[in-house]
């Protein structure tokens, strides 16, 4: 099991939606392992899902190339996980403050849910970049 004080970090770049979100799914299979945390950690289970939400959308809406990948940052210790995504697609604007939309309605469900996951997630536009940092307690 980890140590109270370890900090682990990961790194990873990548341009297509299929190679991202396995990237993404597998750094979250190596912070259970690493840190003996089960596949029912409800805490590990709810970042997850919050990750792959805004990962996705950075691969699905962001145009990534080989020259222009997402980047990908995993860090954890005993009491907290954070991921930074950066991708070069579209600013989102208001689009990741926006409240759940009706049951009606067929898209708009991924940035309210992983809002409603995290203990923290934040964006900022940076030089034409998108820049997210998803923060879950464990």
């Amino acid at each position: 099991m980890q140590g109270e004080r370890e900090v682990v970090e990961l790194h990873a770049t990548f341009a297509a939606l299929e190679e991202g979100l396995e990237i993404l799914h597998r750094s979250v299979d190596q912070l259970r392992e690493s840190s003996g945390r089960g596949a029912d950690d409800i805490a590990l289970i709810q970042f997850e899902t919050a990750l792959a939400e805004i990962g996705g959308n950075a691969l699905g809406h962001s145009g990534t190339t080989a020259n222009k990948p997402v980047e990908y940052v995993l860090r954890w210790n005993a009491h907290k996980v954070v991921a930074w995504i950066v991708d070069p697609g579209p600013a989102v604007n208001g689009a990741w403050v926006r409240d759940m939309p009706p049951p009606t309605s067929e898209a708009g469900r991924g940035l309210p849910l992983a809002r409603s996951l995290l203990d923290e997630l934040h964006y900022e536009r940076v030089g034409g970049l998108n820049r997210w940092r998803l923060v879950k307690h464990l």
